[in-house]
């Protein structure tokens, strides 16, 4: 087997605000599309706000239809599982500082699968699009983003020899957004049209953990004919852990006392921050759901710093970006896939507790035929 690891664009600017877009043309066999995205924060700082939060929205289309599309932070969640590593997620809080972060769109079981992979051949005007809000969370300037510093990598990780003829791909799309209440079932029905790969759900609020957002997910076919899941979300958290472990980031903030540090690890987290003279005493206050407070003291006089200094920092957890994942079968096998097909309606029912930003995401095993 013979592949190719192609870099197609390299650095293209993206627009402060809005949407950029790339035409998708090769004939060859792709595996998978890596995306790599860097921004330069501003002269004074540019604290706890990453480049997941201001890449909004990455789309593959042809015309209507819709191969692709996630955001940055549900795009990273679904490759933590699909791959059981990390995405390359390298932050960076100082001055003029560069940060880094990137997503692996995977098309098949695995990188380089010789049976399922992305054939544009299929499709009429395939193109990436990539939507940018350098604002999500501050305006560009001295503690933010500077204007016009977001760009992108595009690597294609193509099959020169031994792909088979193509059986589908995975398809990843957001199949709903909204905001949780604080109590009742909320229900949403299911796409009925390829079989089920896995189930992203995505429940973010400011202090909460993604259980204390959503209690319980369950999936009911046919009112209650079939039900395949029905399970607490703090369970479906310890479940998964159990699988792939604990994730873990690395990057300098650039902080001082008694400062709030958000951070991607939402459940469980455990941190450790270090100084850089021997002098420094550093605590970690309150640590939880994904942010924890900052002591930070001169040792040699019990004075609390009140200038930021950089501070390697590691944190280690679980949940990436407040999301919690569930696998249909096994994931080299096909055949053991959910097929909604088989029921007249599915719906995806989720138990509130608590207001939230909530996502829920499908990774699909589309085959080629009059739908593509």
């Amino acid at each position: 087997m013979k592949y190719r690891n192609v870099e197609w664009y390299y650095q293209q600017a993206l627009d402060d605000v809005g949407t950029k877009i790339f035409d998708l043309k090769t004939k060859d066999p792709i595996s998978a599309i890596r995306l790599n995205f860097i921004g330069t924060n501003g002269g004074t700082s540019n604290k706890s706000n990453f480049i997941n939060d201001v890449i909004t929205k990455i789309e593959i289309v042809d015309g209507s239809d819709q191969l692709f599309s996630l955001t940055l932070k549900e795009a990273q969640a679904i490759e933590r599982r699909l791959t059981k590593r990390m995405p390359h997620i390298r932050p960076g809080e100082s001055a003029s500082g560069k940060q880094e972060e990137s997503c692996l769109i995977l098309f098949g079981r695995y990188l380089w699968d010789k049976e399922y992979w992305l054939d544009l051949n299929k499709f009429r005007n395939p193109q990436l699009k990539i939507t940018t809000n350098i604002a999500a969370v501050r305006n560009a300037g001295s503690d933010g983003y500077l204007s016009a510093s977001l760009k992108v990598t595009i690597d294609i990780m193509a099959i020169e020899e031994g792909a088979e003829a193509a059986k589908g791909f995975f398809m990843q799309k957001n199949v709903r957004s909204f905001t949780s209440g604080t109590s009742g079932d909320e229900p949403t029905t299911m796409p009925m049209d390829y079989p089920y790969v896995g189930l992203l759900m995505r429940a973010y609020a400011v202090g909460n953990d993604v259980d204390e957002n959503i209690e319980k997910l369950k999936i009911d076919c046919d009112t209650g004919k079939f039900i395949p899941l029905e399970k607490y979300v703090k369970d479906l958290y310890r479940l998964e852990e159990e699988d792939i472990g604990p994730s873990e980031l690395r990057y300098f903030l650039f902080r001082k006392d008694n400062e709030t540090v958000y951070h991607p690890i939402n459940h469980d987290p455990i941190v450790s921050v270090m100084g850089r003279d021997a002098n420094d005493v550093i605590n970690v206050n309150t640590c939880f759901s994904g942010a924890f407070i900052l002591r930070f003291y001169t040792g040699d006089t019990g004075a609390a710093v009140a200038t930021e200094e950089l501070l390697p920092f590691i944190v280690k957890g679980s949940c990436i970006h407040s999301t919690i994942f569930i696998p249909f079968g096994l994931l080299e096998d096909p055949a053991t896939y959910f097929n909604p097909k088989a029921w007249d309606e599915v719906k995806l029912i989720l138990t509130q507790k608590a207001a939230s930003a909530v996502g829920i995401s499908l990774v699909q095993l589309r085959s080629y035929g009059a739908a593509a």
